[in-house]
């Protein structure tokens, strides 16, 4: 994985709440240039998602590629990822403060991707703790200066050039049910999924439960970091749980059967290039050849789906020369 990492471095009700869902991804192309992001829209009582654009970061959309939540307590309100920049979380503060007087008293960072990161500095210039697994934290130290450099390649706007890297505050060590604002939280740890220190959020009275990059909807991930055999086992491990909704850190809201899209995608990516590999098809012919057409539809699928055969079967190959 060492290897990887450097070649990267080189370059209402639920039901009733899903059939109201007909808003524009926040930052779209066809979405209003207004410096608020978008609003955020109820799934069930006192829970809020930020849609985000299900596109590649550009200076159209600000980097708000990612869906952002909110859950409203009866003394606080806990806000899971933080935006895409120090603008766009302070907008989602701002936000917030439409829907209520009560005070934000914690963000979670499900993981370190910049779209969901790099808000921090709006919440915790204003004193508000930052919770994210302790690989999370490692991870932003290790990789957010590129991380923001590659972001502001795609999307340079004045909101990123604003933008300064703020580390969580609080930190765990694996999954935790938690009280905030008055309500009660499961932060779900599985290990290495995504990247490391990935976490979902699950909201115990609502069941409503924010996957962040551990699941996207009709969009491809990128996968290039994932440890794929354990990110499926959290995908099963998720679904199984039953939540009422799911919301993916890219594409819509829906029901937990999605999952089992977002895991047959990966299984398909695992299975069809591990076969290509013993078959002893090089590394750019699988590049080039291997295809999903079931997932072909997908947001992003011409955007991210090569580069994840790529990087999978490189994986593949390291493990082999391991053994």
């Amino acid at each position: 994985m060492g290897a990887i990492i450097a070649h990267l471095g080189s370059r209402a009700t639920g039901a009733r709440a899903l059939a109201s869902l007909g808003w524009l991804p926040a930052g779209s192309a066809a979405a209003s240039a207004a410096r608020d992001y978008g609003p955020l829209h109820e799934l069930a009582p006192g829970v809020y998602v930020q849609r985000g654009a299900d596109e590649t970061a550009s200076t159209v959309n600000r980097g708000a590629v990612a869906n952002l939540g909110a859950l409203v307590g009866p003394s606080g309100v806990v806000v899971v990822n933080t935006g895409s920049s120090a603008e766009h979380g302070a907008a989602l503060l701002a936000a917030v403060a439409r829907l209520t007087d009560r005070p934000v008293v914690l963000a979670i960072d499900t993981q370190a991707s910049p779209d969901q990161v790099l808000g921090n500095s709006a919440f915790s210039g204003r004193g508000i703790p930052v919770l994210a697994h302790r690989d999370t934290a490692a991870f932003m130290h290790e990789h957010c200066d590129a991380c923001v450099a590659d972001v502001k390649a795609k999307a340079d706007t004045d909101a990123l050039a604003a933008t300064r890297v703020a580390w969580p505050t609080r930190l765990i060590d694996g999954s935790q049910t938690i009280s905030a604002g008055g309500r009660t939280i499961q932060v779900l740890y599985f290990g290495w999924t995504k990247q490391p220190g990935s976490v979902a959020v699950l909201d115990v009275g609502s069941a409503v439960l924010f996957t962040g990059d551990i699941a996207s909807f009709g969009v491809v991930p990128e996968a290039q970091l994932g440890q794929l055999q354990n990110w499926i086992d959290a995908l099963r491990d998720l679904q199984s749980r039953k939540p009422a909704i799911v919301v993916p850190g890219h594409g819509p809201p829906g029901p937990a059967a999605r999952l089992g899209q977002m895991t047959d995608y990966l299984q398909s990516l695992l299975d069809q290039t591990r076969t290509a590999y013993l078959r002893g098809d090089g590394l750019m012919e699988t590049v080039e050849h291997l295809q999903l057409p079931q997932f072909r539809r997908w947001a992003l699928y011409e955007a991210h789906h090569r580069r994840n055969v790529h990087f999978t079967y490189l994986r593949i190959e390291e493990q082999d020369l391991r053994n």
